[in-house]
């Protein structure tokens, strides 16, 4: 009975664990590309209700679970939409927006809906781990690691947003560890079924959660070495049995909740996977590049890229996870005969599941954003988990002094360390910054890669002004970012209007503006807003944003600006 109890306190605890640092002000912001997903999760939700499941595709990737979650969500919030007639709705020019404005439906409610049933199925894959780690490991060394990983704090941000790459990392990791249990621990093909139908949806969700399977061919391997004793053929064929079997599975569950693949499977896969190897080798999608040509491929190999995703990722975690990956090298050498095998096995299954992520973006030519790794995050700090877990209990067994009481008190330190590093960083979480790292001097100026947080502060402070919704605000990322917190009308500020040929459209977009606004945390690292912010740094912003030490954003009154900034503008 008192196992049982345990388990269901456990489970509460892990409950509240997750949700309490992701639901809190789910709405307050906006981040650039989740407008554009809202767009395709209503464009999915009406060829569903159409039954034209052809029109189910993205591109380069499936994203079925982020377009099924919108699709849900708009089932729940706004179902007559799939049957108005409007049909599909250009995503890249924001037609969505003042469809559901004029409906009487507002887009942030369908975010923040889809967004929180998002933050469910991550629950629910959460808890899954939890119950297949401790088929492995001890369960408070279970929910330990489990629980260090769920506070890293740019995962953390992830799951609040509406993309794929927390359901990627979390499919990933219930697929190997339900492929490991079933290997090494419980022989049900239930634990097989499971591991298949996680990497279906990982694939589902993202085609670059392909590179899992090194660690899948990481974990046969082993199978192998382990059955040796029997001959190297029958391990061999066992292996390859194993693995048939799961990748049937994983291909039923593509096949069957993907509805374009029931009526068009060709297009579907060339659709996803030519888009991703177009992007990967040729540096841009189908349509950009118009074709497959393999005389073009090019794969890129410079240590110096695949530096760089490094790099970010170091930059982005925490000193206690550094070291807590430095002590999970020690697993390896565990004596004791029980737990050695199993800390050998994750050491090895999760650096090398970080390692197949960092590599694979690191080749891969295009836009490479710091949270298409983000499985590498959740591999290291649950290895990072693992290794504080191991080494409060090692000093435990040598220092008679260092009594249950003085573990618990060092576990609570190290986990209250790393949550502290993500919660003083509420509610946007992904503005974490190493302060090591940050001391050396890396990223001094700008954070790396903003997602548009500031952006909806200067909404708020721009509402607050009189007469805010007669008003017009030209904004760097002016969809959702800003008009969702905005009662006023938004033109956003197109790349291609500084490039020197096109400052018609600027000044035109300019003077019919009451207010610019300058992303300057972004468009201030970027090469080609150089000239444009030079001419506008002779004027004194109306209001200037500051985050976390560094200059966000900044706000210009337009009919303050003087005559000499148009002409300068008009010369860009």
């Amino acid at each position: 009975m008192s196992r049982k109890v345990s388990d269901i306190a456990i489970y509460g605890l892990l409950i509240i664990v997750f949700l309490a640092p992701r639901l809190p002000e789910i709405g307050s912001f906006v981040t650039l590309d989740e407008p554009q997903w809202l767009s395709m999760g209503a464009n999915y939700y009406y060829a569903l209700g159409q039954r034209e499941f052809e029109k189910t595709v993205y591109e380069y990737q499936p994203a079925v679970t982020t377009m099924s979650i919108i699709a849900f969500a708009m089932f729940l919030y706004f179902p007559e939409y799939r049957g108005l007639g409007q049909g599909y709705l250009d995503y890249e020019k924001g037609l969505l927006d003042p469809f559901m404005y004029e409906r009487g439906y507002d887009p942030l409610a369908l975010l923040i809906y889809s967004r929180v049933l998002q933050i469910f199925v991550l629950l629910a894959l959460f808890l899954v781990l939890y119950y297949l780690l401790q088929k492995f490991l001890p369960r408070l060394a279970a929910a330990f690691a489990l629980t260090f990983a769920a506070f890293d704090p740019f995962h953390l941000s992830q799951t609040r947003l509406m993309n794929h790459e927390a359901m990627v990392s979390l499919f990933v990791l219930v697929s190997l560890i339900s492929l490991a249990v079933y290997l090494f621990k419980d022989r049900k093909l239930a634990f097989l079924f499971l591991s298949g139908i996680a990497a279906g949806f990982a694939q589902l969700s993202k085609s670059s959660a392909i590179a899992m399977l090194a660690a899948v061919g990481v974990l046969l391997l082993w199978q192998i070495f382990q059955e040796r004793g029997g001959g190297w053929g029958r391990a061999i064929t066992n292996a390859a049995k194993t693995f048939g079997l799961w990748l049937a599975f994983a291909a039923l569950t593509y096949f069957v909740f993907w509805p374009g693949m029931w009526v068009a499977p060709g297009r579907m896969l060339y659709e996803v996977y030519g888009n991703a190897f177009s992007y990967a080798f040729q540096g841009a999608r189908l349509k950009i590049t118009e074709e497959l040509d393999v005389s073009r491929f090019s794969l890129n190999t410079r240590l110096a890229d695949i530096w760089e995703v490094a790099r970010i990722l170091f930059y982005r975690t925490t000193p206690v996870t550094w070291l807590g990956v430095l002590l999970g090298f020690a697993l390896p050498f565990t004596r004791d005969r029980e737990s050695a095998p199993r800390n050998r096995l994750f050491f090895t299954l999760l650096l090398v599941n970080a390692a197949a992520f960092v590599l694979l973006i690191g080749f891969a030519q295009g836009r490479n954003s710091p949270h298409y790794i983000l499985t590498a995050y959740l591999s290291l700090n649950l290895l990072a988990g693992l290794g504080w877990f191991h080494t409060v209990q090692w000093l435990g067994e040598r220092l008679p002094s260092f009594r249950v009481v003085g573990q618990y008190a060092l576990l609570s330190l190290i986990m209250l360390t790393q949550v502290w590093s993500a919660l003083a960083n509420f509610p946007y979480y992904f503005t974490y910054r190493n302060p090591i790292l940050a001391a050396a001097g890396w990223y001094r100026e700008f954070p790396h890669f903003p997602y548009c947080e500031g952006l909806e502060l200067a909404a708020h402070y721009l509402a607050g002004l009189p007469d805010a919704e007669n008003t017009t605000v030209f904004s760097y990322y002016s969809r959702g970012c800003v008009s969702y917190y905005y009662p006023g009308r938004t033109i956003s500020f197109r790349p291609y209007y500084v490039d020197g040929q096109h400052a018609e459209d600027l000044l035109n977009n300019l003077n019919a503006s009451d207010y610019l606004v300058v992303y300057y945390a972004n468009q201030g690292q970027l090469p080609l807003y150089r000239n444009f912010l030079d001419v506008m740094s002779a004027v004194e912003p109306h209001h200037v944003i500051w985050l976390n030490g560094y200059e966000y954003v900044r706000i210009y009154k337009v009919d303050s600006l003087p005559p000499e900034i148009f002409e300068a503008l008009a010369n860009l």
